[in-house]
């Protein structure tokens, strides 16, 4: 499977969001992250990162 963990970089510092994240919805600064068995979390944030190879996507907000 192609899961990825998405980590939040707020003030300089990054945490873990979510893990497992197999979607991800984007409409301007709110961002649905959608995981493996079905949970939700809905951010304000932007994407600055995915890198695929690793399974790692990062926002900032």
């Amino acid at each position: 499977m192609c899961e990825s963990k998405v980590f939040l970089l707020k003030d300089g510092e990054e945490t873990l969001l979510m893990e497992d994240v197999v979607r991800i919805e984007v409409d301007g600064e709110d961002i649905r992250l959608f995981g493996l068995l079905g949970e939700r979390v809905d951010v304000k944030a932007r994407i600055t990162l995915m890198d695929m190879k690793k399974h790692r996507i990062l926002l900032e907000g």
